[in-house]
């Protein structure tokens, strides 16, 4: 259990606590823990969601399934990070995509109530939580944006202008498949995508990264 806390300390919820702090309002009746193998459901769409989910170790994905039966990796989560979050409370309280072990993972569950009475008696933990739900809202609104532009090649133009908009030229390609799926595209018609750019002299890649070439002729794209 010890060891919970010090990861928990990595958690943005309790961002600002040291482990000690964590084990003083955190007992071992408080939570629980499980364990998935790669490829186990952690938690099924539409299910109700009663206790706040939390990877402690290894990584889940969301996994989005289209009418088709075409399914789709919307997001990977890293140790610390929260399944969910804002969907935790309100009316509507569910899942709203099924959440997948990538890998062998570890996940903590904080019952919704106890969370409830954390963020009353700490403001810290209150301030932490409002904190994730807006920066969650702004990462959904970005890639709501970039999905709001009909072409492929729209979308990738944009994708690639808003990652790289701390300075650097260049956006990490840990897969293409993962770029694929976050629009909702095919592996040839992404790679099909790169290669006009390529030829535009607007990108440049060598399958571990794309660099940015002509930023302003990125943003032509988009007008």
């Amino acid at each position: 259990m010890e060891k919970i806390y010090d990861i928990l300390t990595g958690c943005p919820l309790f961002r600002g606590m040291t482990a000690k702090d964590i084990e003083s309002i955190l007992t071992r009746d408080d939570v629980s823990v499980s364990e998935f193998q790669r490829g186990e459901l952690i938690a099924r769409k539409d299910t109700a969601y009663s206790g706040l989910m939390i990877i402690l170790t290894g990584s889940a994905e969301g996994i989005f399934v289209y009418p088709s039966g075409q399914k789709s990796a919307i997001e990977t989560l890293s140790p610390g990070e929260l399944i969910s979050p804002a969907f935790l409370f309100g009316g509507y309280n569910r899942l709203p995509v099924d959440v997948v072990a990538a890998e062998q993972t570890t996940v903590l569950t904080l019952h919704r109530g106890l969370l409830f009475e954390l963020m009353q008696d700490y403001t810290l933990i209150l301030s932490n939580f409002i904190d994730i739900i807006s920066n969650r809202a702004g990462v959904w609104q970005k890639r709501i944006y970039a999905l709001s532009y009909k072409t492929l090649r729209e979308k990738l133009a944009s994708y690639l202008l808003d990652h790289t908009q701390d300075g650097t030229a260049e956006v990490p390609v840990p897969a293409i498949k993962e770029i694929a799926d976050y629009f909702s595209a095919t592996r040839s018609s992404l790679l099909s995508v790169i290669e006009g750019m390529e030829k535009k002299h607007l990108i440049e890649s060598d399958g571990r990264v794309i660099r940015i070439l002509n930023r302003c002729g990125l943003e032509e794209v988009l007008k």
